[in-house]
């Protein structure tokens, strides 16, 4: 808590709606509504303390305030301006302030700043949750429909750092799936098109481009300085393969590993997040999925060349990678320590706007990261 004098000038965060509801008796009830989070807190104080509300709302010193209110910086007064500190309803000072980051970025990324204090609560780990962001070290396999956005909107959230990984090249009928400068850049290479895109929306960016495709004896050691988190599109052959393939790296070195759409013919996927140790890895889903599907046995499709017969909305991409990138936001804040042990995957299904998931438990047995491995 910020130590409180009266001439200090507490500021009412315009993020934050304030509902009073009629009086009853000694108290009244008071309801706070976080724009950004839609998370909603509901108190019941003195009349006093409402009146004191609108005041913190009004340009003046905390003094003024409670002289306009009838009340006194007494023990309960504290407390309650402790309280509404706290759960980042006011600020007692510029809560973009910091020592921790650049005056420019914060400048640029300061509604994410006011996202981070509605759901930390506090500046202080808001500009830690930031810092965070800005050292990060994303490493980004696939920059096709999925795997653009995605890079496009960590740049948005103020990452800054990355390692790009494809193979393929720009064509027309990307338009209508990415966000590249189609015209400029088709036939180009997919990395490069994906560093354009970087230095037009990220803050000082540093980028790594691999040219390459992901096979089973690709060296990932070509990755090189530490990477923070891993973030998979690739789907050639097919991104269950791929995502084994970079798991046991990861296990290897700590990696965690987010799976974002490209899961065969299903649009609008959400994908796994693998983090090491704690939740399953992608040997513990291709084992999950062996024995579900084990009575599963589709037909032989009379179409031998399939590229190109099928596809889904650039929406709907989006929707996967606007999933991955918030669920790499939310592992960056929570340092990993949400309750994640078991495994998540599922798909928006565009004809009722619904989602249909299902949960994968570790598996205890797993070759590469079960717990009673023979």
């Amino acid at each position: 808590m910020t130590q409180l004098s009266l001439a200090s000038t507490p500021e009412l965060r315009d993020g934050v709606e304030v509902f009073l509801y009629p009086q009853k008796g000694e108290s009244c009830q008071i309801l706070f509504l976080f724009l950004s989070s839609r998370r909603r807190l509901r108190i019941t104080c003195k009349p006093s303390f409402s009146a004191l509300l609108k005041e913190l709302s009004k340009p003046q010193t905390l003094g003024e305030s409670l002289t306009n209110s009838g009340l006194t910086l007494d023990a309960y007064t504290s407390s309650f301006l402790s309280f509404l500190e706290e759960e980042g309803i006011i600020t007692m000072s510029n809560p973009l302030e910091t020592l921790l980051l650049p005056k420019e970025y914060v400048e640029q990324y300061k509604r994410q700043v006011y996202f981070l204090l509605d759901v930390l609560k506090s500046p202080q780990l808001a500009h830690a949750a930031q810092k965070k962001i800005f050292d990060a070290h994303i490493a980004l396999f696939g920059l096709g429909a999925v795997g653009s956005t995605l890079l496009q909107q960590l740049c948005m959230m103020g990452f800054r750092k990355f390692t790009l990984i494809d193979y393929a090249t720009v064509e027309n009928n990307d338009i209508a799936r990415t966000p590249y400068h189609i015209e400029s850049q088709v036939k180009s290479l997919k990395v490069q098109a994906a560093r354009n895109l970087v230095e037009d929306h990220a803050f000082d960016p540093i980028v790594f481009l691999h040219n390459t495709t992901l096979k089973t004896h690709t060296n990932l050691d070509i990755l090189g300085e530490k990477i923070s988190l891993i973030a998979n599109t690739a789907d050639e052959p097919y991104i269950g393969y791929t995502n084994i393939k970079l798991s046991r790296y990861a296990l290897q070195h700590n990696i965690p590993i987010v799976a974002a759409g490209g899961f065969d013919a299903h649009l609008a996927s959400l994908g796994e997040l693998l983090i090491p140790h704690m939740t399953p890895c992608a040997d513990c889903y291709a084992t999950f999925f062996h024995e579900r599907l084990k009575n599963w046995r589709p037909i032989p499709h009379p179409v031998k060349d399939r590229e190109g017969w099928f596809g889904g909305l650039g929406s709907l991409s989006t929707f996967s990678a606007s999933a991955a990138a918030l669920e790499i936001l939310f592992f960056i804040i929570s340092s990993g320590d949400q309750q994640v042990s078991p495994g998540k995957r599922g798909e928006f299904l565009f004809h009722d706007y619904s989602l249909d998931t299902f949960v994968v438990d570790r598996d205890t047995h797993c070759r590469s990261c079960g717990t009673e491995k023979s």
